[in-house]
């Protein structure tokens, strides 16, 4: 079964027509994006389909990973080693707004595709051009993945515990950082095209570092004004003193953050301890942070001391923040969460429904939906090159014959 399950996009993006040829994260989770508020994406694969299909954990034999970047998205292959395959690409992007791509600088050249051609023939099509170092540079014909970026960006040397190694993150963080970056920036270029005079488009150049290390915040200037270096601390903050993840007598944990003077007061409130605040050994962010292995020693003290309900419950009442930390099955179970619709059921045509993550932000007027989850591959080539594109039956069939599709 390969029926579309929704012929018209809704949304504040309807109408726009994204081509989105890349694979695995990053770049398909802009496109992910863009489909989730109605733009219509045409997810341009090779005939054996984008490697993220293959990717970890597998649902009905495809991965979990593809069933949702691939969301709301049709899949149309194309195998771009062919010239007539080419020919249909180029079609494509005629009546195209944006084109995604993340081959290394260069491929797309090669292909016949650079932006000089693509431009001459669609002015105003925006590209988004995501690689691991960026178009330019002494880096930009590196291989990179996630990874790479994590460990030179500074973010890995600052994460862990202090007699640990540098670790990196259990899930795609830069992959994800730079994927949220992008549909911005795919936004701001179509904003900056219908709002000028020649409605021009242009290449917008994303890189896997770049968009990491600006998400680290101000360690440039720390570094520059102060002479520091981000340092591993395991859960302990510069800027919130406590700060951490404490273990409850019914073997729970909660995190807990004071960034404020009146929350470290609240906080010492709730664990029945006023006093402390008022004790110079405690009562400033300076003081807590020269004993800070006391302060973690009280409140770990008095945590344990509690189940994580008396916790919850007494932090609560003092107006002190605190969450538990949950897996995947208390988030699930959460009234919150279950208010909130944070999990939706989207429609698959070759599985039962998948459980994923709705549509955020959460727009008052022009809310995103999730019409379906990724598609099987190639699902839509009959529906874009035949329907859309105006190939005949007899071409298209040619296209298959030598697997050109």
């Amino acid at each position: 079964m390969t029926d579309v399950p929704a012929a018209k996009p809704l949304g504040p993006l309807a109408g726009l027509v994204v081509v989105d040829m890349s694979q695995m994260l990053a770049a398909p989770l802009s496109a992910m994006l863009l489909a989730d508020f109605g733009a219509t994406v045409i997810k341009v694969e090779p005939p054996q389909g984008d490697s993220s299909r293959r990717a970890g954990w597998t649902i009905d034999g495809t991965s979990a990973w593809w069933r949702l970047f691939g969301r709301n998205k049709y899949s149309v292959t194309l195998d771009l080693k062919q010239a007539k395959a080419r020919a249909v690409m180029l079609r494509l992007l005629d009546d195209a707004d944006v084109l995604i791509e993340n081959m290394r600088p260069g491929k797309l050249e090669q292909l016949g595709l650079g932006p000089e051609v693509l431009h001459a023939r669609n002015p105003g099509l925006v590209l988004l051009r995501v690689t691991g170092w960026g178009q330019t540079g002494p880096y930009k014909d590196k291989p990179a993945f996630g990874t790479q970026a994590e460990a030179m960006s500074g973010f890995a040397h600052g994460n862990g515990y202090p007699d640990s190694p540098p670790t990196l993150p259990t899930f795609p963080l830069a992959d994800t950082v730079t994927g949220y970056l992008g549909a911005y920036a795919v936004m701001t270029a179509l904003w900056h095209r219908d709002h000028s005079a020649e409605k021009r488009g242009q290449v917008v150049d994303l890189s896997l570092f770049e968009s990491l290390f600006g998400f680290l915040g101000p360690q440039a200037a720390i570094f520059d004004r102060l002479g520091l270096v981000y340092e591993r601390e395991g859960n302990r903050s510069p800027v919130s003193v406590p700060r951490g993840i404490y273990h409850t007598r019914d073997d729970r944990w909660v995190a807990i953050s004071c960034a404020t003077e009146p929350v470290v007061q609240r906080a010492f409130t709730a664990m029945g301890r006023p006093e402390l605040f008022r004790d110079p050994r405690y009562s400033t962010r300076a003081a807590r942070r020269e004993r800070i292995d006391e302060v973690d020693a009280l409140m770990q003290e008095w945590i344990g001391r509690h189940d994580l309900a008396d916790v919850m419950e007494k932090f609560g009442a003092a107006d002190a923040t605190v969450a538990p930390v949950n897996t995947i099955r208390e988030i699930l179970q959460d009234e919150h969460f279950i208010a909130r619709g944070l999990v939706t059921d989207a429609p698959a045509a070759d599985s039962a429904p998948v459980k994923m993550h709705d549509v955020f932000p959460r727009l008052s007027e022009t809310p995103g939906s999730v019409r379906w989850s990724g598609r099987p591959l190639g699902a839509d080539n009959d529906l874009w090159l035949g329907q859309k594109l105006g190939l005949s039956r007899a071409e298209i069939d040619e296209l298959r014959r030598d697997q050109a599709i």
